[in-house]
């Protein structure tokens, strides 16, 4: 009675530590292996006498079995794989395309803008841009010589003050050693 159940225990302790690696890509196989393994041969204990053959029988039916629907999972599990790349792929394409459009849509909305003004524009519409332009660029001038002046004098300010720190520190000094101090 004990072999019948320590055979079939001992079975699955070894099936288990040996069949079930995660780091190989056969692990739907490898766990169909264990698992049909461990059925089998409980059902070949069950069905037969309780002899070792049956077990062993029953054992590498199950194995058998259980390894082809592993493998077939493990296939599975790869064709969705290789599915997913291949619409991940088909994803960024399409998105760099679409970029791609998106700026060639740009490019000939500018140059229909470029076109549109060039059809409707006159000497006289030409003449007021560039006098307004003429005009933009003198009041950025004059704006940026007030600020350097306004920066010099700021600069020459602190200057000043410097200079009247350092008189009235020697006025203080003299005056110390006049009065002895």
């Amino acid at each position: 009675m004990h072999k019948f159940i320590l055979l079939p225990v001992l079975l699955c302790v070894a099936l288990f530590s040996s069949g079930c690696n995660t780091n190989s890509g056969n692990t739907g196989r490898n766990i169909g292996v264990a698992t049909g393994a461990i059925l089998g041969a409980v059902i070949g204990a069950q069905l037969g006498d309780g002899s070792d053959l049956n077990i062993a029988a029953g054992a590498a039916a199950g194995a058998a079995l259980g390894g082809m629907a592993g493998k077939t999972y493990d296939q599975n599990k790869e064709e969705l794989a290789a599915a997913e790349t291949q619409r991940q792929y088909e994803y960024e394409q399409e998105a760099h395309a679409q970029t791609k459009l998106e700026e060639e849509i740009q490019a000939l909305e500018a140059q229909k803008v470029r076109d549109e003004i060039a059809r409707n524009s006159t000497s006289e519409d030409v003449s007021a841009a560039e006098r307004e332009a003429a005009r933009l660029e003198a009041e950025l001038a004059a704006k940026r010589k007030a600020y350097e002046e306004s920066q010099a004098r700021a600069k020459r300010i602190q200057e000043a003050q410097a200079r009247i720190v350092k008189a009235q520190e020697e006025l203080a000094e003299m005056e110390r050693e006049q009065n002895g101090g």
